[in-house]
């Protein structure tokens, strides 16, 4: 089969160390299965802000994988005017080139970009193509929460084509997937429907790589000889701002436990200033996969830090959990019952420093209970959250959308 799949906020795999997200791992089982792929992407990187082409691309990237990344405008700041614009600029593109290619069997479009996503269905429609969306966040809802409630109706009514454009991708869609289970009930909710076989979640997962360990992350970790090691990896944002690290820090000097908080973003050299008056951090910058591989090998715990009540699977929790680590999240939702349940760490209420810290120092002098939630943090990755399973079976059930809607059309 020809697959297409749209995704412009993952990285493009196009060098050996660039971490695998979902798409390409997707697209990897697919063209293992016997599939070619066409992967509709962005020429900008949404997570070091930067640009990986300065112009329309395409390109092979393997073996029945080819890429074509869309030029928009860029954008610094992950809720923006302007990564509207940049969006809907490389959705427009789409529509004029699509056209212009070989049909595909089915496409599978990633929300956000809503706007993307809804040019394939209408492109879908006039061809007769299934398509299946994959909802990763709650686009355009999202705007909502981000602005004063006094003023939020005045905004919906601004954005009220968004709005039309998302409730029609909804309820004309083919199928909805999710990575976690009340993203695909909100979906289903604005579909309007209930809920059939081609509705899945598909949790995002994490591929193990045991290859290439980093010799620059051995020499960060081996002064700290038999430290407890505390660490993050992620994007120095306003929403997973690692921040509070820095106070638990101060407050646990002396314990022989040190942070590692692995990432950049728009709020990096705010958290280097601060991190410079505190002994036990360290800020290796942002690592590439053999170097993430390397740090949780040689880490205790993971933290997913967040700024505001949320529910959501990020994709560091996985990361984690494939090392063993016990997680410390901020994340309410599906993640906190998870982690409750499976007893693979403990939940901490946004901004809640002294709930943080004890966390950490309970593990620090529970090794029994430290083990125990290892144990079970690898337990649960593996029944759970290998990428090599959850992408099979995703691979799988595009196959299977593919030869019922052939039966049926």
């Amino acid at each position: 089969m020809n697959i297409w799949v749209l995704q412009i906020g993952e990285p493009l795999p196009i060098e050996a160390d660039i971490r695998k997200l979902r798409t390409t791992i997707l697209s990897e089982k697919l063209t293992d299965n016997g599939h070619s792929v066409l992967w509709w992407a962005s020429a900008f990187d949404h997570f070091k802000k930067d640009w990986v082409f300065r112009e329309d691309k395409s390109l092979e990237l393997k073996q029945g994988i080819k890429i074509i990344a869309l030029k928009g405008t860029g954008y610094q700041k992950n809720i923006s005017l302007s990564r509207y614009i940049d969006h809907r600029i490389i959705a427009r593109k789409f529509r004029k080139m699509a056209p212009k290619l070989e049909k595909p069997d089915i496409i599978v479009a990633s929300m956000p970009s809503y706007d993307l996503a809804y040019e394939a269905l209408n492109f879908a429609g006039k061809n007769n193509i299934p398509i299946m969306v994959d909802i990763r966040d709650e686009w355009p809802d999202i705007f909502l929460r981000h602005v004063p409630p006094a003023i939020r109706t005045l905004v919906r009514l601004l954005l009220h084509k968004d709005f039309a454009m998302f409730k029609k991708l909804m309820q004309k869609a083919d199928g909805l997937l999710a990575m976690m289970d009340s993203l695909l009930e909100w979906g289903i909710k604005h579909a309007r429907r209930k809920r059939s076989w081609r509705d899945r979640i598909f949790y995002l997962g994490y591929q193990i790589n045991t290859n290439n360990l980093s010799n620059k992350i051995l020499k960060l970790v081996e002064p700290l000889g038999d430290s407890f090691i505390v660490t993050f990896i992620g994007t120095f944002a306003s929403y997973h701002n690692p921040s509070i690290l820095l106070d638990c820090a101060a407050k646990l000097k002396g314990n022989n436990i040190h942070f590692i908080l692995a990432g950049d973003g728009e709020h990096f050299k705010k958290i280097e200033k601060r991190a410079s008056n505190v002994s036990n951090i360290i800020l290796p910058g942002w690592l590439n996969q053999g170097e993430i591989t390397t740090l949780l090998k040689h880490s205790h715990i993971g933290v997913c830090t967040t700024t505001q009540d949320a529910n959501f699977l990020p994709n560091k929790a996985f990361a984690y959990l494939s090392a063993g680590l016990p997680i410390l999240s901020a994340f309410g939702g599906e993640l906190k019952l998870i982690i409750e349940k499976y007893q693979i760490g403990f939940y901490y209420p946004p901004h809640d420093l002294a709930t943080l810290t004890s966390h950490i120092k309970r593990l620090y002098e529970d090794r029994i209970l430290y083990k125990k939630m290892s144990i079970n943090a690898s337990q649960v990755f593996n029944n759970m959250f290998d990428a090599d399973k959850i992408y099979e079976d995703y691979s799988r059930h595009i196959e299977k959308i593919v030869d019922e809607y052939r039966r049926t059309h």
